[in-house]
């Protein structure tokens, strides 16, 4: 116990190198999950007060003014697929649905980065820390095998010991959070894709409408 306490489980050379590798593990899902946070926090919008804030410039065809309104996106992956049907809101309907489907295929790229480092780490965390188990008890049957554990009895196999615990306490402590955010990041990705969807239906009903007005200025001619 005593060997545990001041660090005996770190005195292998296997060891230190299982535990360094998880230490970077954890500080690359910190890094990625604080990078994402940040992303999805700045990404928040509404696609309805959106459109309706351009809806008669829209109407009327004023795109500039469109876009001065809709404002700088900022890769708001919502107001980007927005703004690219404004952009192409003079061609007909069909290729305007089909741009901001395209722009959105981007957008959904720009949001799954990084993402797969944290399933990465969630699925190989725990494996990792399982090598080092499994070495741990590779050292610690070594140990009672030796000259040493007539004498010292039990405690000559601690060493081995705490190392497979250790070892696996720091890969589930890496692969828990990684797990967990990469769902939740999932799931925001899906809520954003939703909102996308929702602004190129509601794009493509105010194209339909400024169309329809347009044909009925021209039969009252």
């Amino acid at each position: 116990m005593e060997q545990i306490l001041t660090g005996g489980a770190l005195h292998t050379t296997h060891s230190i190198v299982i535990l360094s590798i998880l230490v970077g593990c954890s500080v690359a899902c910190l890094a990625f999950v604080v990078e994402r946070w940040l992303y999805f926090k700045r990404i928040n919008a509404n696609p309805e007060e959106a459109l309706l804030k351009i809806r008669n410039s829209l109407m009327g065809g004023r795109i500039d003014e469109a876009l001065s309104i809709l404002g700088k996106v900022n890769g708001n992956p919502v107001l980007t697929v927005i703004e690219a049907g404004v952009k192409n809101s003079q061609l007909p309907k069909e290729q305007v649905g089909e741009m901001m489907r395209a722009a959105s295929l981007k957008q959904r790229a720009m949001m799954e980065r990084n993402l797969v480092v944290l399933g990465t780490l969630g699925n190989t965390a725990p494996f990792i820390g399982l090598l080092g188990t499994v070495m741990g008890i590779i050292q610690a049957f070594h140990d009672l095998a030796g000259p040493q554990a007539a004498a010292n009895g039990a405690s000559v196999v601690a060493v081995g010991i705490a190392e497979a615990l250790v070892a696996t306490a720091a890969g589930l402590f890496v692969a828990i959070p990684a797990v967990v955010f990469y769902n939740y990041f999932l799931k925001r990705v899906k809520l954003v894709l939703t909102d996308t969807e929702v602004a190129i239906v509601e794009m493509m009903v105010l194209l339909s409408l400024r169309g329809s007005e347009a044909t009925g200025k021209t039969h009252a001619r």
